[in-house]
């Protein structure tokens, strides 16, 4: 599984793209973007399926990290605050105990 900090080695069409897969994907729609607006239709759509690729990688990468947190035990600090200490909750018209 690829890793957030990962860095990648990305040889296009015609361009070499190197960094994280957050960078290389945001410089592939960049490419598309300008192939695009030059009228290039067919290099526009090579760039994003490069593009496509490397937001799958980003996908996996997210997936990967909420799983991880999901097992990870957290402290909030909020210990004592909140918490049933068995003393109600201080409404004078609600009670425990049944009415006499």
């Amino acid at each position: 599984m690829p890793l957030r900090h990962q860095n990648f080695d990305s040889s296009g069409p015609d361009v070499r793209i190197r960094g994280n897969a957050f960078q290389v994907y945001e410089k592939y729609q960049a490419l598309a973007r300008d192939a695009h607006t030059s009228g290039d239709r067919v290099a526009a759509e090579n760039y994003l399926q490069h593009a496509e690729h490397y937001y799958r990688i980003i996908c996996q990468i997210n997936e990967q990290e909420g799983r991880a947190r999901q097992h990870v035990p957290r402290y909030d600090g909020d210990e004592g605050e909140g918490g049933d200490d068995g003393m109600g909750d201080g409404d004078p018209g609600e009670s425990d105990q049944p009415a006499a």
